[in-house]
């Protein structure tokens, strides 16, 4: 029922066919790719002619990422804090080439998909990675499995169980490591709020095609806001129903949660169009009585926009909360904030939150390798609201 083009098995090879490489990489992981890459003894290199000279791009390359002589646990410490476990520690030419041969299968996988979705900022990238994990990692920790549920038929079959075994614990490792944390932090936000007899509105900024409203809502509704609001491009926004349309299909028990979830279409580089967007998505707490808190989740947004628009676009989220009268304002982020260049610089962090009127909760901060490598909660309190 939800798919409009019957697929025989001979045209849907070329999709198979693109996935391949992919299947290559991870059969070399799961036969030792550490031996593969590292195996080359410090005799046997000595003995090897050595080139005229390395650049440090060439050393790079064969460098394990998430591996660094300074903080040698330090992936494994950010995975066990989350609760998730590690990525395979690959060299860096081997995360290139599994993220290419990814992005490559993409039109493959889509050829036949009515919903014809765009690659806007890697969004449909994410949503396979997001359901190889979750279809790893399960119910508990996974994503209740509304990514799998939103891609096209016949052809997400090659990354359904037991396939989804099949590929190396990389990018979708990663990404899940990031779910992970802004799941906790999300609900310690909430409960924190309830607790103190405010409800809850949660704005995600630049949400994609992620389900993390619908997974939230399914798996703990004891404890979810009140209101749920995604914020994206105009694009992006229309391209998601499409493909929610299609989860919905599959799983009709969230028919029900996803009327709670509105979207926002804006350019959130444009700083008038963020303050509409958020605006409008805060309007009904604007005129409620009781009172109430907004958290923003923001998972890697802010390293697509220029650093003056990712500064304008947390000035205006907590203007904009407090003016609709938010009692407290929760910013949780899985990104890089704008100017701060390595993933430890603490100081750096608290100075750029602080410029919006954000306190940065120490406790929270939690740095990772990768480009969304600063995680945390930072807060602003309203004194003024009743």
């Amino acid at each position: 029922a939800d798919c409009v083009v019957r697929l025989s098995p001979h045209r849907l090879m070329p999709s198979l066919l693109a996935l391949q490489p992919l299947l290559w990489i991870s059969a070399l992981n799961a036969q030792g790719l550490s031996a593969f890459s590292y195996g080359l003894s410090l005799n046997s290199m000595s003995a090897m002619p050595r080139a005229p000279s390395r650049t440090p791009d060439t050393l790079n390359a064969w460098q394990a990422r998430g591996s660094y002589s300074e903080r040698p646990t330090w992936l494994n410490d950010v995975s066990q804090s989350v609760g998730v476990r590690a990525p395979a520690k690959a060299p860096r030419w081997v995360w290139s080439a599994a993220w290419k041969m990814g992005k490559r299968a993409l039109p493959f996988l889509h050829r036949w998909d009515p919903c014809c979705p765009q690659d806007t900022c890697v969004n449909l990238v994410v949503v396979w990675l997001k359901a190889i994990a979750g279809n790893r990692l399960g119910k508990s920790k996974g994503d209740d499995g509304i990514a799998f549920a939103m891609l096209p038929c016949y052809t997400r079959l090659v990354i359904a169980r037991p396939f989804c075994y099949l590929y190396p614990r990389l990018h979708h490792q990663n990404i899940a490591i990031r779910s992970a944390f802004l799941d906790a932090a999300l609900k310690t936000e909430v409960r924190q709020n309830a607790d103190d007899g405010t409800k809850t509105s949660v704005i995600v900024l630049g949400a994609g095609f992620d389900g993390r409203g619908l997974r939230r809502m399914a798996l703990t509704p004891e404890i979810e806001p009140d209101r749920w609001a995604e914020v994206d491009l105009e694009s992006v926004v229309q391209q998601k129903r499409a493909l929610l349309q299609r989860a919905l299909r599959r799983r009709p028990d969230l028919l029900a949660l996803s009327k709670r979830i509105s979207w926002h279409a804006a350019n959130l580089s444009n700083a008038e169009e963020a303050r509409g967007a958020v605006c409008d998505a805060l309007l009904q707490d604007a005129q409620a009585t009781s009172p109430r808190s907004v958290v923003y989740v923001c998972e890697a947004l802010l390293i697509y926009l220029p650093e003056a628009s990712a500064r304008a676009l947390l000035s205006a989220a907590v203007d904009e909360a407090v003016g609709a009268g938010a009692r407290r304002v929760s910013f949780c982020f899985a990104d890089k904030l704008p100017g701060v260049q390595k993933a430890f610089d603490l100081d750096a962090a608290t100075e750029v939150l602080a410029a919006s009127r954000l306190q940065l909760d120490e406790a929270t901060w939690t740095p990772k390798p990768g480009l969304a490598r600063h995680m945390g909660v930072a807060r602003f309190r309203n004194n003024d609201a009743g």
